[in-house]
């Protein structure tokens, strides 16, 4: 079914498809520019090629671990705070090994405002910070009712700061004896399915054998090679 959605998709675009106009053109000139320049940004010091050394593997894990605590501790102090958190010294090659390059990812979004040099993080709640820091993590920190959380990030001062959005729960009297029901007679339940998500979260974690590397977040669950050296996902792992 995917590959015929991937077809079906791919038939569109040729059927609409028309020569770029030079205003176009232009924009596309600019995009490539723009992508050149952050490819040599600081962002990229720490990158490495296709046979990466054990130290560049080990540094890049170090990076990656670096983004994790610095967002960990982001939350933490937002949490305690109802205003965006206090500007926190965030390495570039931290930020990027945690979050990647502009685009969608498995957590939320990634944006750069190129004139500024900043960028803007948008992880959706709880599921997007599994995708970056685990379930165990996410569950310790007790953030509650999080519809997202917006990471703004000075890329020249190497500051992040946080803003956690909470979603708002309806009041209606609907909802509020729903809430209580579930509370007087469904608790046993909703623990035995809380019970069973976190041991499904625990169970999307994998390692690589080959540099020890851990896939966190379920959409990395089904990867077949690491992500960090590029070694085959083994059978048993």
């Amino acid at each position: 079914v995917g590959i015929r959605d991937a077809i079906r998709v791919f038939d569109e675009w040729l059927e609409n498809y028309k020569d770029p106009s030079d205003q176009d053109k232009q924009l596309y000139k600019q995009e490539w520019e723009e992508f050149r320049r952050l490819c040599q940004s600081d962002a990229n010091k720490h990158c490495y090629g296709k046979d990466p050394t054990k130290e560049e593997l080990r540094r890049a894990r170090d990076d990656l671990a670096n983004g994790q605590k610095l967002l960990i501790q982001l939350l933490s102090s937002q949490r305690q705070s109802q205003s965006s958190s206090r500007s926190t010294p965030f390495p570039l090659p931290s930020f990027v090994a945690l979050f990647g390059g502009p685009g969608m990812h498995g957590y939320g979004s990634h944006k750069i405002d190129g004139d500024k040099g900043i960028s803007r993080v948008h992880i959706d709640g709880d599921e997007g910070n599994q995708e970056l820091i685990g379930a165990a993590k996410t569950s310790k920190l007790m953030l509650g009712n999080v519809a997202k959380v917006e990471v703004t990030y000075n890329r020249s001062d190497e500051l992040a700061m946080a803003a956690i959005i909470r979603s708002k729960q309806s009041n209606t009297l609907e909802n509020l004896w729903g809430r209580s029901v579930d509370t007087s007679q469904g608790s046993k339940k909703r623990q035995r399915i809380n019970s069973t998500a976190k041991e499904e979260d625990t169970n999307s974690e994998w390692t690589c054998n080959t540099c020890t590397f851990v896939h966190v977040g379920r959409n990395k669950r089904d990867f077949l090679a690491c992500e960090l050296c590029g070694s085959t996902r083994l059978a048993d792992t």
